[in-house]
């Protein structure tokens, strides 16, 4: 009845473990998600940040920062795409505020004149296990051991370990670090994840047991995904995160529907 995707992304597989309708109604009926503060702040601060880095190390500075912010946030057109939004959070000043914050906080994290990447916004694609993906790597180190460290930005809360697996968590990265050994042949030794707006890094080592486990999550949701396509059936996952779903907003959810 629907055609599966080409390929899946880490995030289009946590958006269908989230809620299969929710993928359906995003990818299949093609209503999207409109940009929110969130996503805006995240895109903004990791696009100065990539500019930050390719810089030359000494011109790495809280100085150099402000700069590119300004020259990006005019070239880019940040302002009317922050007034478009429906629910903001704020004005144009807290956004601004909210987002400097969460850049200079990197120095609380490592010193960006001294830290050495190899590849930023790495696009990757490759087969897990016969499942085509595709994603992008927001920072990647080669060690001495020739192993990869992945690194991803974050400008959310921590996740409550009440609610979210360690798994769940590193899920993105330890997918990334599978795509990049069937790819390139490169082994991950450890993933990281920078919290910007609570100054923390958190890690995890990419180990057998953690790759093999999320390798099981990339095949068992293209099967789970590939029998909804074949019989129509995208069932809703009603839980708490229905209360932040768009879809339930604009009254087209079939689970809240009156």
């Amino acid at each position: 009845m629907f055609t599966p995707p080409e390929y899946l992304s880490p995030s289009s597989i946590r958006t269908f473990r989230d809620c299969p309708q929710k993928f359906k109604i995003s990818r299949f009926d093609n209503i999207k998600e409109p940009p929110s503060w969130a996503t805006h702040l995240g895109s903004f601060v990791h696009e100065v940040l990539e500019h930050l880095y390719g810089l030359p190390h000494e011109d790495r500075t809280n100085d150099s920062l402000k700069t590119l912010a300004g020259e990006l946030w005019t070239t880019n057109e940040w302002e009317a795409k922050v007034l478009e939004l429906t629910e903001p959070k704020g004005g144009i000043r807290d956004f601004k505020v909210e987002a400097f914050a969460s850049m200079t906080n990197l120095w609380k994290l490592e010193d960006p004149a001294e830290t050495d990447l190899d590849e930023m916004e790495m696009k990757i694609e490759a087969d897990v296990e016969g499942v085509r993906m595709l994603g992008y790597i927001d920072r990647l180190v080669i060690d001495d051991e020739q192993s990869a460290i992945i690194s991803d930005y974050k400008t959310g809360k921590i996740p409550n370990e009440r609610f979210t697996s360690e798994d769940d968590k590193f899920f993105q990265l330890l997918a990334y670090a599978l795509m990049l050994e069937a790819s390139d042949g490169v082994p991950t030794s450890k993933v990281e994840l920078l919290y910007l707006t609570q100054s923390a890094k958190h890690e995890l080592a990419a180990t057998p047991v953690k790759l093999s486990i999320a390798k099981g999550t990339i095949v068992e949701t293209k099967e789970a995904l590939d029998a909804a396509c074949g019989t129509g059936d995208f069932h809703c996952n009603v839980t708490k995160l229905c209360d932040w779903c768009h879809y339930k907003k604009i009254g087209i959810c079939p689970a809240h529907k009156s």
